[in-house]
């Protein structure tokens, strides 16, 4: 079925296109030196805008670079939101000055007002970063979780703060009603808490963590079945690194609901050392061996953790050893040093023991062998005789 065409529409559109290009024409006419100055501020902000932002990057921080490193810092963080507030300033009065028809200005007024807000909330926040950063600089040496709690803050107080932003320029500039949107905003925020529950919980477990200072990068730990050195903790997960190399990912949540052993925070390192001699050492010599390992504690002074004297005991009489049992305490809580200082330990054991002629025992089994006796023929009976 072709299809019919009504030409009158056409005549009608037409004439609209006509009028509409006839007072753009128009319009283009009686405004052109108003255009003419608007493009030309436009050129004017532009130029400032690349010269400002040359000056601050080129100039100014690389002066303050030599004497303040910290200030050239800030200052190379918001010199782009500096130029950008010149720039949407310049714009704005650009274009006020073309005298754009009343319904164009309004919604130009309102597009570079909510751009200069979001520009100048930017330029706030970076710039309170950058303070809190130099202000917290020496203590971050000394912790370096006060670098992820800074980051865990300053991202809520950012969220916040463009929360409010929009809200604020939805209702005052574009006039919308806010009201409605935050129910919506409400009912979307208890949605998304119920879905996201488990990252709702991990960030609070970075909170726990942070806070209780249960440990910091570089301890070695263990959580339930996982263990090794503290690379990374982060808003969702902690990242250990196993002695064997593998890369352990644990959330928080788990982590702060399991039991947590951290080897690195501790005052000493407790060790058992356990010393069998042969069963034909002498009591003479059991009570000597015991002095020398107690006399071994005291010459190695410096490895052992203070008010903690090394005692041994003749505790054991084993399967095949006589135990010489104890406990030293080592002052360094480092895994490796502390290897090194039981190193030294059992090699002066080593040495002295062979001086003093102490055998150590190693497992031996005594079997006894027994010869049975020859059978005896059974007595005949007397009737049998």
């Amino acid at each position: 079925m072709k299809k019919t065409v009504n030409p009158f529409r056409i005549t009608t559109l037409a004439d609209e296109l006509d009028l509409y290009f006839s007072e753009c024409s128009r319009w283009f006419e009686e405004n052109s030196h108003h255009i003419a100055r608007g493009f030309l501020g436009i050129v004017v902000t532009l130029i400032l805008f690349l010269l400002m932002l040359f000056l601050l990057r080129k100039v100014a921080v690389p002066l303050l670079a030599r004497k303040k490193p910290s200030v050239a810092e800030t200052v190379r963080t918001i010199s782009v939101h500096l130029s950008l507030l010149v720039l949407w300033t310049g714009l704005s009065g650009s274009v006020d000055l073309m005298n754009l028809p009343n319904h164009v200005d309004l919604v130009m007024d309102k597009i570079f007002c909510a751009l200069l807000v979001f520009t100048a909330l930017a330029l706030v926040l970076h710039g309170v970063r950058c303070v809190a950063e130099i202000l917290s600089e020496r203590l971050r040496k000394k912790d370096s979780e006060n670098k992820l709690l800074l980051d865990l803050f300053h991202s809520l107080i950012k969220l916040v703060a463009w929360s409010l932003a929009v809200f604020f320029i939805l209702q005052n500039v574009f006039m919308m009603n806010v009201t409605h949107l935050l129910v919506s905003a409400g009912v979307l925020g208890l949605a998304i808490a119920f879905a996201a529950q488990n990252t709702v919980a991990n960030l609070f477990g970075a909170f726990s963590i942070l806070g209780c200072k249960l440990f910091k990068v570089g301890d070695w730990i263990r959580v339930d079945k996982s263990e090794g050195i503290v690379e990374r903790i982060g808003f969702r997960s902690v990242r250990l690194r196993a002695f064997e190399g593998r890369l352990i990912d644990i959330p928080n949540r788990i982590i702060a609901d399991s039991q947590l052993e951290n080897y690195s925070n501790r005052e000493f390192w407790r060790e058992h050392f356990c010393f069998g001699l042969i069963y034909q050492t002498s009591p003479e010599k059991i009570e000597q061996a015991r002095h020398i390992l107690e006399e071994i504690g005291r010459d190695l002074a410096d490895d052992m953790a203070p008010g903690k004297s090394v005692r041994f005991s003749f505790l054991q009489f084993d399967a095949s050893s006589l135990n010489v049992d104890g406990y030293v305490w080592f002052r360094i809580s480092d895994w490796f040093t502390m290897r090194s200082s039981r190193s030294r330990f059992n090699g002066e054991v080593l040495r002295r023991f062979n001086e003093a002629g102490l055998e150590f025992a190693y497992p031996t089994s005594t079997i006894f062998l027994q010869e049975e006796a020859a059978e005896q023929p059974l007595p005949i009976p007397h009737d049998q005789q």
